[in-house]
């Protein structure tokens, strides 16, 4: 195929999809609207798993020896300020932006609430109590926790 056959059948090609949305009626999906609907499922997967304990497909979280509760909300409060108290003396932590992040000393990371979810050890790398569930979550879904309650609970 000769170069100006190839620039004519990529520019026909061109024309056709512009005159296609055209048409529909409907926008083709750009790379910020794509991110959006990841950021935006991210949210949802996380607030699911937050609030019941499954996320945004119905799967039940699991941890690694039986929780006291099924979902974080359960302990954490469902706006994540905490203060629940348990019989061994633990309450439980605020999860708040301004208590996880703004108080610190050094102050969780996406990557340190992961690690506080799921081996139970906190931003100064001590182990937090073990009424704290050490949850089995696949790296989505904890991705998707974590950032949910650094993103969310104000």
């Amino acid at each position: 195929m000769s170069r100006s056959a190839a620039i004519a059948l990529i520019v026909s090609a061109a024309v056709a999809t512009t005159a296609l949305f055209a048409c529909s009626g409907r926008q083709p999906v750009s790379a910020s609207s794509s991110t959006q609907t990841v950021v935006d499922y991210s949210l949802t997967d996380g607030r699911a798993i937050f609030l019941t304990g499954r996320d945004a497909d119905g799967v039940r979280i699991i941890a690694q020896s039986t929780p006291l509760s099924g979902n974080c909300a359960a302990c954490h409060r469902a706006d994540g300020s905490g203060g629940e108290k348990f019989r061994d003396g633990a309450v439980s932590a605020d999860l708040r932006h301004r208590a996880l992040v703004v108080e610190q000393k050094h102050p969780y990371t996406l990557a340190l609430l992961e690690r506080a979810i799921s081996t139970g050890i906190d931003n100064e790398g001590k182990p937090l109590d073990r009424v704290m569930p050490h949850w089995r979550l696949s790296a989505r879904d904890l991705h998707d926790v974590a950032e949910y309650v650094l993103l969310k609970l104000k």
